[in-house]
């Protein structure tokens, strides 16, 4: 890519829209700071946050990147998500079918709240399923901190690696029939068949997804709102998978809304 320094037209459009989020984001910190209110969110966690040993905090750079981290990894993947969730569930009534009776039984029609989260396990079962077929964060990288050999392969202090997500969770020596969409894979009983670390969508160790939690609960909630009101069916051809950011649909996902 060009240097953001250079100033072609996609450039000065990259560097306005850079400036945008930093202003945005900045004006909600000062606003925090300056009112000292606590919300009891991300937000107050990471302002007082400090080092045990230097009692320095988070400075507003830093802050700002940690809160852009937040904003766009629970938009953008979160979406992706959800695109795949509803389209396979167009796809497996049997599963949609299932999913409408938890949600009817539990929410009987109300809009549901994160109390009710904890009583909806097979909407949390879908979700789990279509995160290891469609892992949003499809790959991811690693820098090699030590001289090693993995699997006959040298790799030396510096390297990088890619982590392929998508292609270890469609790896049938972990996953019987992987392509075969089964949100019963992720029951109390599925999940002790599974391999360790053959599932991977929010990566783990002390880089795991800070906001694996939130992207849950948003999933869950979405679902549990949508499904419990209408019937979503394929309007279009099948999406085509695209690459980018996240793993998302190259021309989006028309469907049609039919009441319950």
């Amino acid at each position: 890519p060009t240097p953001l320094w250079v100033p072609t037209a996609g450039n000065r459009q990259f560097n306005a829209a850079l400036e945008e989020i930093k202003t945005t984001i900045q004006a909600i910190i000062d606003e925090r700071r300056t009112t000292g209110e606590l919300k009891h969110d991300l937000l107050d966690m990471l302002l007082a946050a400090h080092d045990d040993e230097t009692g320095k905090s988070f400075t507003d750079f830093q802050l700002m990147i940690e809160m852009s981290g937040i904003m766009f990894a629970g938009h953008e993947t979160t979406a992706s998500l959800l695109t795949w969730v509803f389209y396979m569930l167009s796809q497996h009534p049997e599963v949609e079918a299932r999913l409408h009776a938890e949600l009817d039984d539990v929410l009987n029609g109300r809009r549901p709240t994160m109390d009710d989260l904890p009583h909806l396990p097979y909407t949390e079962m879908i979700i789990q399923e279509t995160l290891r077929l469609y892992p949003p964060a499809h790959a991811t990288t690693r820098q090699v901190v030590e001289d090693d050999v993995i699997e006959g392969y040298k790799v030396s202090a510096g390297d990088g690696i890619v982590v392929n997500i998508y292609g270890l969770h469609h790896n049938p020596a972990y996953w019987p029939e992987p392509e075969r969409f089964n949100p019963e894979r992720f029951s109390a009983e599925g999940v002790k068949q599974q391999t360790k670390l053959a599932y991977l969508p929010f990566l783990t160790g002390p880089r795991r997804c800070i906001g694996e939690q939130l992207a849950m609960s948003e999933a869950q909630m979405v679902i549990a709102a949508v499904a419990q009101k209408y019937h979503l069916m394929l309007a279009d051809k099948h999406p085509v998978k695209e690459t980018k950011f996240a793993l998302r649909t190259a021309d989006g996902l028309y469907m049609t809304l039919e009441p319950r």
